[in-house]
């Protein structure tokens, strides 16, 4: 590696994207050898500014809030030139925190608005150095819910493009790429592919054959604990194999879902015939029809119907992202009303959306045994969910081949 081409790493907000940045940072120096080639930069608070400080060219990095909760981004020439010039940086940003308050003495929270209002700070502040490359890392993608913005335009019904106007003005900042664990919809991709931006997304349902440990620089028992740590979920599946034999099955919740469970079933089974593994599958087809109204049915091509639950079962439920868990709950009373009360029920998301007014509904949950989760979004300890904690190294294995491949071109 070219000893000019390092990777710079920059939490933009809060402590939770810092322990975050800072454990990538371990993890890049510790796995991935690439010990001087990668630095950190944490911003500070108003308040760590010694009073007096001149602003001039000597002024360190800051993130904060202004009193009226505007956000402010500032730093010091001397500080853009000496240590961010020239070098690739990786602006880490949770996008979602629905527990964190403005300030400590304040009743505000920290909006997704205000996340992205602060990723454009930087983007800002960047404008006024070179640098080769800047890559935005944020576990949880925002505003993928518009998605489906055709689909709901088709029946006469407009929705805000909140993803297209997030990516295309994160382009016009000078975004050259995108890092992210398993966004809702493949239009995030398409947008930024549209804006000219480098998406990369994460699959933490993914078996070890998507991950080329060689791309990663990895060998022997290295390249092994590496490997098992960026695949939480087909660990989590070989293990319920050995205590489930024979009685565990996956649930499609809706259209959307079914490529991602036939994959992950698919490997995770791989002794079966190909055929053999669609009986594993629970398909469940819906539609929202309004706000409040969404319509569930199992489908009719599925192998597993009403009659042929198995009362023995475990069924776990697959989707990138819950909230109140109501789809979830909704489809696991169907499963535990047709099948009895010794059938067992899990969800396996990769994000928990649940905002402090869903945690009741959230954790009254009735029909739902256990519910597992990625530490992609930053929650508060009440919310019942067991966690994952693998966001640092999924995104440490992505961020490195982005990394290489800019050290490549060069």
């Amino acid at each position: 590696m070219a000893s000019q081409t390092k990777l710079l790493l920059v939490p933009c907000s809060g402590h939770e994207t810092t322990d975050l940045a800072s454990e990538t940072f371990r993890i890049l120096k510790r796995d991935y050898g690439l010990e001087d080639q990668v630095e950190l930069l944490v911003p500070k608070l108003k308040r760590e500014i010694p009073k007096g400080t001149p602003k001039d060219h000597k002024h360190p990095l800051v993130c904060d809030f202004f009193a009226d909760a505007e956000v402010q981004t500032d730093i010091g020439r001397n500080q853009l030139f000496d240590v961010i010039r020239g070098k690739h940086v990786a602006l880490f940003e949770h996008l979602l925190t629905p527990n964190r308050l403005i300030s400590e003495r304040d009743t505000q929270r920290v909006s997704v608005n205000d996340h992205i209002a602060t990723v454009r700070g930087f983007l800002d502040l960047l404008k006024n150095t070179d640098t080769l490359q800047r890559t935005l890392v944020s576990p949880y993608p925002p505003y993928v819910r518009s998605h489906s913005v055709d689909k709901y335009r088709k029946r006469g019904f407009y929705q805000f493009d909140s993803l297209h106007r997030m990516i295309h003005d994160f382009q016009r900042g000078g975004l050259s790429a995108m890092l992210a664990i398993d966004p809702h919809s493949i239009k995030a991709a398409q947008e930024a592919e549209d804006a000219g931006i480098d998406f990369h997304a994460i699959n933490p349902f993914q078996s070890s054959r998507g991950i080329n440990p060689y791309k990663l620089g990895l060998s022997g028992e290295r390249a092994k604990e590496v490997l098992r740590r960026c695949r939480p979920y087909q660990e989590r599946c070989k293990k319920l194999k050995r205590e489930n034999n024979g009685h565990l099955y996956v649930v499609v919740v809706d259209e959307g879902t079914e490529k991602r469970c036939e994959n992950f079933v698919e490997r995770a089974f791989p002794e079966l015939e190909p055929e053999e593994f669609y009986g594993l599958l629970l398909y469940f087809s819906s539609d929202r029809v309004s706000y409040d109204d969404k319509t569930t049915l199992e489908q009719p091509f599925s192998q597993i119907q009403q009659d042929s639950i198995d009362p023995q079962g475990t069924y776990v439920i697959i989707d990138d992202m819950a909230a109140s868990l109501g789809t979830a709950n909704g489809k696991a009373q169907w499963i535990k009303k047709c099948g009895g009360e010794n059938v067992r029920v899990e969800l396996w998301t990769s994000h928990a959306v649940t905002m402090p007014q869903q945690h009741d509904k959230a954790n009254e949950r009735s029909y739902i045994d256990k519910v597992v989760c990625l530490d992609t979004v930053p929650q508060h300890p009440n919310l019942n969910i067991e966690y994952i904690n693998a966001s640092a190294d999924l995104l440490s294995s992505g961020l490195y081949k982005i990394h290489q491949k800019l050290v490549s071109s060069r």
